[in-house]
């Protein structure tokens, strides 16, 4: 079956209202990795905004380096940023991202999405969708890679994933699902410079399905337990621990 990206991408650029995310849109059949493609091009001097668009990646990566599947008819994208920000400030745009996907997606396919901290998104309890934020030396540029389960089949997904393709039953609109990504983006990413970090907060919180649960968090040295309190001003997760103390945890993969 022919792929319909380039019709989908007409759409789209006709219908983008953002004014400078998507501008520019690298579009390839097939990739390792499109935050790498990003990578080259945000250390060419790519203006920010620039997206990178692939109908495959055949080395697609999560978080701590995990393999991401990504077979056509997902959105797998990444956009170069140029933020003024601190190295410490960019876990930050993660979360941040996680909004913006899971407004688009429910803007454009009228589905309810969580957000499963750090930056999994979450449709019927099921992994749909994930951010993979990389930055450069001093954050002076930040590649941020969104990669969405459209219209995949089941068949094709590891275990614990799911597809709008599957909660639906019918194929979603991805031109529509990809513009509204890209506005979504703009509109956070705005909030992001502006430092209206604690609106993105509380919209983050209210997208939650970590908060308030008892949660194993698997972090490189072992493996924590605990009631996930709360998300920090920096986007760590709070843990109450078993014996009562805190545990702030920056990096790791909640279960």
């Amino acid at each position: 079956m022919t792929d319909p990206a380039a019709g989908e991408l007409q759409q789209v650029e006709r219908a983008l209202r953002t004014r400078y995310v998507g501008r520019r849109i690298h579009w390839f059949e097939r990739v390792d990795s499109t935050n790498d493609v990003a990578r080259t091009l945000a250390e060419g001097g790519a203006p920010e905004g620039t997206v990178v668009l692939a109908r495959e990646q055949t080395a697609g990566r999560g978080r701590l380096g995990r393999p991401w599947v990504s077979p056509p008819g997902g959105i797998w994208m990444s956009v170069v940023l140029r933020p003024i920000a601190a190295p410490h400030e960019v876990p930050r745009l993660s979360l941040a991202v996680g909004v913006a996907a899971s407004r688009a997606v429910e803007r454009a396919c009228g589905l309810s999405v969580g957000l499963r901290w750090p930056n999994d998104l979450v449709v019927a309890r099921r992994k749909v969708g994930g951010i993979l934020v990389e930055a450069g030396p001093d954050a002076l540029w930040v590649v941020v890679g969104v990669g969405i389960n459209a219209n995949v089949p089941a068949a094709e997904l590891p275990e614990g994933a799911t597809s709008l393709l599957e909660v639906k039953g019918s194929p979603v609109d991805r031109a529509a699902l990809l513009q509204a990504l890209l506005g979504e983006l703009e509109i956070v990413y705005e909030m992001f410079r502006g430092h209206d970090w604690a609106t993105l907060l509380e919209w983050w919180r209210s997208r939650s399905t970590t908060l308030g649960r008892r949660v194993r968090v698997h972090v490189p040295s072992g493996v924590y337990e605990g009631v996930a309190e709360d998300v920090d001003e920096d986007g760590a997760l709070v843990l109450r621990l078993p014996d009562g103390g805190c545990k702030r945890i920056v990096a790791g993969e909640v279960s």
